[in-house]
């Protein structure tokens, strides 16, 4: 099949081309094959389907060999994009542990806008998203081992490909060819506990002189990562109130909080054994045994936190180390194959068949919960019944006149407040299975004249299980633990239901009987369903002056479906923390494209070829209705040198099912409540007037605070679609040039500009943006307001919920650089590449008001330079590679004042892995490597130390592999 191999050699010169990097070697043996055949075939780069002979393409390209990966040591393809400096980290399984159904999945976020205005292609097609709802591709579903390249295309690509290529497209290339038989093994080890992986493939294929096949299997287990697992996660840092500020509260150069240092955080609103505290604010709790002693507070941090919150190092309360989990556990089983068979020098079919299933599960603190004593409880020992009934006759006492410095009687409970941490009843855990199934089949060809063809069907379907074990009955819980004894037996006071009674008392107290009745297992099943029908014709229209007007014609249809299914008792807010209702949504969408290539000069005086490119895509969508895009490029080759670049787009990216239908689903959210009178000082100066008489306005007191225990958890409330969003609009341009100098070839160097600004954008209000926006309005009756719900007794905001709307605003800009040089020496050859992205500028804007746009550039999360350095040696069968990725140093918030807090500077980060390998014999090859080969951690300070999506949390790890081909 030589046609096939010249293909891949060609489009290998042509990727090196639109780089800019030496690709000498490959673009002689592309000549060298050229010569040998009187057939010459045409190839696409990603950012057009115009099939072209190597062409520049106007929009930038950065690409990653598959052998990068390896030398990377990485076992998934996301691993390695997210240390790309244009990328930022979607979802991972360092940010997913508590994000109940996207546990595990890895999406990849071009230039920070969004995993869903990221386009991830496979072969140049649509792949099926990971998860229900969203339109982002789970990189989980897509074998390192078969990877041949990734094409990174940043710049609006929506006249090309249509929705959610807004930010650019990352198109993964697989292997088509293969003959024989690799297996690759290979282990990671960290040099401290969790976090290990390991891998193993096997890759086979055959070829003929019509067809050929690859096949590969893959297998990979990632392992957990908890905070106890490392001491910089353990020992975490403490934020506290600063005795200062309070003490001079005009000096707005004093921070309001410090870092006061790290420890083991401990909240006592909770014991492993139940608690109860009486009227007058003393808590007991239990030994394992059951027997009643006062609670164990630990040592007291020196001051509160910044919420107002006394915590404790040590001590009886809920250890916030001992419960907290930084990396989702995952295992993944991948099938690949493709098959290509030849009709004749001119027609050809091809089979892609994709299987992969992933397993990953979530893990959090035990259940906790809060319940009331009382006296006659039948599990209570004596001396605990005593302090108990006392506690009843002081609060009857209190109800019936009043207390001097005591609250309004009204406000005082009949019986002791308890509260436990079900730890008897294990941690809380859910498990997410998913299973993708898809397959592709097309047809291309030669129609004659030079016109091609690329016809294609694909389908996909993705089954997608959470299950959650030790799930709790919550009213079950409440009536069991409520026991009496009646006649010599212990029973539940209310015996409805077959109740049979829960002694909390203590550790292990409870019959396996009664567990059993109050506890449950849960599951919510999903599935997503993708169906792609497109076809393409390319070919030259016309012959120019300056050479043929090459177009391509395509058409597309997509049908996208999603549906969700919780367990009846979620759907009936029956369990704890988990209310979920069930998701059916679908939309399709018919598409037309065509794109032009315009020569306009060649062989003339400061321009070597100079070309227009243009692309128009119209769209209809059964939901957001019909909307268009196009493109218009400039590729401008003045010498053999030197290449000038440029595009300006208008993409679109349409809602997607999530986004449209999500039905409401439960979440649990920290924050503000800025009707708040003890925190009314950290309101604007601008809205505090308005803020406090709309609270007035609402009922809210004048003198209300939110008790400890409010502002101590995550409060519940609810997500939800929006049926009525429209289409975003993102206009874009890009401008560079690629130099490679003719006295020093080995050198090339790209810079290209990007700008982006989307408008319309879809995002969701979160809750305290709603209760901001609520209170900060002319008065209450205004939309936001209708999001939240405050208790009618104590005031506090009991619920909430979090719609998207198409109010937001984005603009992003700034400057990629990439460089490579070639040394070759008789003591062996050094390849050199920088990859760097500088950012001029990040502003967004979540409300649409002029007041509420923020600048992100430079903070933390983006910081306004990122480098990926790597260096390569090899001499005869040894080769070495040492990757440098750093972040400059940023800020955590750039609004910050010195009044806020004191720990706001975020340091630079540089990080080294080196990997080697070596070639046994022709069939074996070693590998050994050594990654964050300095065990460089997050920088320990608050909002820094666990940022998974920004630093290596592992450390210092080993990685050792083989392998065999034969």
């Amino acid at each position: 099949m030589k046609n096939m191999t010249f293909r891949k050699s060609l489009t290998a010169a042509a990727v090196a081309a639109s780089l800019g990097f030496p690709a000498l070697a490959v673009a002689q043996d592309a000549e060298s094959s050229q010569e040998q055949m009187e057939d010459v075939e045409r190839v696409t780069v990603t950012g057009s389907r115009i099939a072209r002979m190597g062409d520049i393409a106007p929009t930038p390209v950065t690409v990653i060999s598959g052998d990068g990966l390896v030398d990377a040591g990485v076992n998934n393809v996301a691993d390695l994009l997210h240390e790309m400096p244009s990328t930022l980290v979607g979802l991972s399984p360092e940010t997913t542990n508590n994000t109940i159904f996207a546990s595990g999945l890895n999406n990849t976020d071009l230039r920070g806008l969004g995993s869903d205005r990221t386009l991830v292609l496979v072969n140049g097609r649509r792949f099926i998203a990971g998860a229900p709802g969203s339109g982002a591709v789970d990189l989980n579903n897509i074998p390192t081992a078969m990877v041949e390249r990734i094409e990174i295309t940043t710049g609006g690509a929506s006249a090309v490909y249509g929705s959610d290529a807004v930010a650019g497209v990352v198109n993964i290339i697989t292997k088509k060819e293969f003959d024989g038989v690799e297996i690759d093994v290979s282990a990671i080890r960290p040099f401290e506990d969790g976090g290990d992986e390991e891998f193993a493939s096997i890759t086979f294929g055959s070829s003929s002189d019509k067809a050929s096949f690859v096949t590969n299997l893959s297998v990979t287990k990632s392992g957990q990562l908890s905070a106890m697992d490392r001491e910089y996660l353990r020992e975490a840092p403490i934020v506290l109130q600063n005795p200062e500020a309070a003490a001079n509260p005009g000096d707005d150069t004093i921070p309001q909080t410090y870092f006061w240092g790290l420890g083991q955080q401990v909240l006592a609103s909770y014991s492993d054994t139940s608690d109860f505290t009486t009227v007058f604010g003393d808590k007991y709790n239990y030994t394992p045994d059951g027997q009643v002693k006062p609670f164990g507070y630990g040592e007291p941090l020196p001051y509160p936190l910044g919420s107002g919150r006394q915590d404790y190092i040590g001590g009886d309360g809920y250890n916030f180390s001992e419960n907290t989990y930084y990396r989702t556990p995952l295992d993944r089983i991948n099938f690949t194959t493709h098959m290509s068979y030849e009709f004749n020098r001119d027609h050809a079919m091809q089979l892609e068949v994709n299987y992969s299933k992933t397993e990953a599960y979530g893990e959090s603190s035990p259940a906790f919960l809060g319940f009331t004593v009382r006296p006659d409880n039948a599990f209570l020992p004596d001396d605990a019944r005593e302090i108990v009934q006392q506690d009843f006759e002081d609060r009857e006492s209190l109800r019936a006149g009043t207390y001097p410095g005591y609250p309004d009687p009204v406000n005082v409970g009949q019986y002791s407040s308890g509260s436990i941490l079900a730890s008897d009843f294990g941690n809380r855990k859910y498990t997410q299975d998913r299973t993708l199934a898809r397959a592709s089949l097309s047809f291309d060809g030669s129609l004659g004249g030079g016109w091609l063809y690329d016809a294609y069907a694909t389908v996909g379907h993705v089954q997608a299980d959470t299950e959650w074990y030790g799930e709790l009955f919550e009213d079950r819980f409440y009536q069991a633990i409520d026991a009496v004894e009646v006649d010599g037996e212990i029973q539940c006071r209310d015996t409805s239901n077959g109740c049979l009674p829960l002694n909390i008392f203590g550790t292990d107290q409870f019959s396996d009987e009664a567990y059993d009745w109050v506890s449950t297992d849960a599951i919510r099943r999903a599935s997503i369903q993708q169906t792609v029908l497109g076809a393409t014709v390319t070919g030259d229209l016309y012959e120019l002056p300056a050479g043929p007007l090459a177009t391509a014609f395509s058409v597309e249809y997509r049908e996208e479906k999603a549906s969700t299914l919780p367990d009846p008792a979620m759907r009936a807010g029956l369990l704890f923390n988990n209310l979920s209702s069930p998701l059916d949504g679908e939309y399709d969408v018919s598409e037309a494209a065509v794109e032009f290539s315009i020569p306009v000069l060649s062989d003339v005086a400061f321009a070597k070829f100079l070309t227009v490119e243009t692309a128009y895509r119209y769209m209809d969508y059964s939901t957001s209705g019909s909307d268009d895009a196009w493109k218009v490029g400039v590729n401008w080759e003045v010498n053999d040198e030197l290449r000038i670049r440029a595009s300006r787009s208008k993409s679109v990216r349409a809602p997607n099912i999530g986004e449209l239908y999500d039905p409401p689903g439960q979440t649990f959210v920290s924050f503000f409540d800025v009707c708040d009178s003890d925190r009314a000082a950290e309101l604007s100066t601008e809205y505090r007037d308005q803020i406090r008489a709309n609270c007035a306005a609402d009922g809210v007191p004048e003198d209300f605070s939110p008790s400890d225990e409010w502002y101590g958890s995550t409060r519940p409330g609810f997500n939800e679609g929006n049926p009525n969003l429209s289409n975003e609009q993102a206009k874009d341009v890009t401008a560079g040039f690629v130099y490679t100098p003719s006295f020093l070839p080995e050198l090339s160097l790209t810079v290209d500009y990007w700008d982006f600004e989307i408008t319309n954008a879809i995002s969701a209000v979160g809750v305290g943006t709603a209760v901001n926006l609520c209170y900060r309005s002319s008065s209450i009756d205004n939309p936001y307001c209708d999001l939240i719900e405050r208790d009618p007794e104590t005031f506090e905001i009991s619920n909430f919920y979090q719609r998207p709307v198409n109010a937001a605003y984005s603009k992003t800009s700034g400057y990629d650089i990439e460089t490579a040089y070639r040394l070759s020496t008789d003591f062996g050859s050094f390849d050199f590449r920088l990859i760097g992205t500088y950012l001029n500028e990040r502003l967004s804007n979540s409300t649409g008001l002029a007041e509420d746009e923020i600048d992100a550039t430079g903070e933390q999360a983006r910081p306004e330079w990122r480098h990926r350095f790597i260096t390569s040696y090899q001499i005869n069968d040894f080769s070495a590679v040492l990757s440098m990725t750093h972040r400059a140093s940023t800020v955590l918030d750039n609004e910050w004042t010195p009044n806020q807090h004191d720990y706001n500077d975020v340091p630079s980060y540089t990080k080294f892995d080196l990997t080697t390998r070596y070639d046994v014999t022709p069939e074996l090859q070693v590998r050994v490597g050594l990654l964050n080969m300095f065990d460089k951690l997050p920088p320990r300070r608050p909002g820094m130390y666990n940022q998974g999506a920004y630093y290596d949390l592992l450390g210092r790890r080993a990685t050792v592999g083989f392998n065999y081909s034969f």
